[in-house]
C-alpha cells in the first residue's frame, strides 16, 4: 500500500493551465500540490516555436514550460512526478490515486490535463510536420 497525501488544492496537469493555476493558488496561500502527469510540461514540451504567447514574439515551447515550472516552484507549489489514474469526486475530501501508489486527498481539485495531438498515421505526415502539417 502506498503513501497518502492531504492537500487543500490538488492540481492535475502541468501544462500552461496547470502551472498558472499553481501560481495563483500559491499566491493565495492555498499550498497547492501539482501532479505533473505522464508528460511534465504538457504538449508544449514537444512544440518548437510558440508565436502566440503574450510577452514573447517567439519562444521555444520547452523553454517556456521550464520557466513556468520554475515560477510555480518559486512561489511554493509542491510538484510531484506521478500520474493520476483514478479520481473520485463523489465525496469530500476528493480522492485521487496515482500510479506510484500514492493516494491524494484534496479539498478541491483543478483538472488541467490539456490535450494530446491525434495523428492520422499517413506516411507523409511525419515528413511534413512543421512544414504545413501541425496538430
Amino acid at each position: 500500500m502506498g503513501d497518502s497525501k492531504k492537500c487543500r488544492v490538488l492540481i492535475i496537469g502541468s501544462g500552461p493551465a496547470g502551472y498558472t493555476a499553481a501560481v495563483y493558488a500559491s499566491r493565495a496561500m492555498l499550498e497547492p500540490v501539482l501532479v505533473q502527469g505522464i508528460q511534465p510540461g504538457g504538449q508544449l514540451t514537444i512544440t518548437t516555436e510558440v508565436e502566440n504567447w503574450p510577452g514573447d514574439v517567439e519562444v521555444q515551447g520547452p523553454d517556456l514550460m521550464q520557466r513556468m515550472e520554475a515560477h510555480a516552484r518559486s512561489v511554493g507549489t509542491e510538484l510531484i512526478s506521478d500520474h493520476i489514474h483514478n479520481l473520485d469526486l463523489s465525496k469530500r475530501p476528493f480522492v485521487a490515486e496515482g500510479d506510484t501508489g500514492t493516494t491524494y486527498m484534496a479539498d478541491s481539485v483543478i483538472l488541467a490535463t490539456g490535450a494530446q495531438a491525434k495523428w492520422l498515421g499517413l506516411p507523409s505526415e511525419e515528413h511534413f510536420k512543421g512544414f504545413g502539417v501541425s496538430a
